[in-house]
């Protein structure tokens, strides 16, 4: 495994720090903690039988499970996770395909679609959040009570500013 990566900045090679020591900017720090996080999830959900289930599948799963009472449409998908319409179709496609949603017609407007969850969709959802829950007891352990209340408060700061 290499661990010394060069850098161009004057034109020639230069050894910089291992992949540890990068800088400690802000934006990167938080997608380097997000992929381990993503790594841990996908450790727990193999281990609940839920491989084939990316992350935001999970995430739109509880949004369908916890909102079965409503009807719920596409354009609810984007603003509730802050994502395009072509990235949401791109992923309801692959859910359906999976078998964990139906899209199906109202009558009023046969080009709208509301999103139904399924059987399988439905225990898949439970599986995956078991294995958040994991994920989320495991991090939590590694800070005290009062850094988790305050990672959580700064967290929200910075989506509530970002939005």
């Amino acid at each position: 495994m290499c661990t010394e990566h060069f850098s161009l900045s004057d034109g020639g090679p230069m050894l910089v720090h291992p992949p540890k020591d990068l800088p400690q900017v802000i934006p990167a720090q938080m997608r380097r903690v997000n992929n381990l996080i993503s790594r841990r999830v996908n450790y727990y959900s193999r281990q609940n039988g839920v491989e084939d289930v990316t992350a935001m599948h999970g995430w739109i799963l509880a949004y369908l499970y916890n909102c079965r009472d409503r009807e719920v449409f596409q354009r609810d998908i984007e603003r509730a996770f802050s994502i395009t319409r072509s990235t949401v179709t791109n992923i309801l496609q692959l859910m359906e395909k999976k078998g964990y949603i139906r899209r199906v017609s109202v009558p009023q407007d046969a080009r709208l679609k509301r999103l139904v969850l399924t059987d399988a969709g439905a225990e898949a959802h439970q599986q995956i959040m078991r294995s958040l829950r994991q994920t989320d007891q495991y991090i939590s352990g590694l800070l005290t009570a009062e850094e988790n209340a305050e990672l959580l408060r700064l967290l929200n700061k910075l989506r509530a500013g970002l939005e």
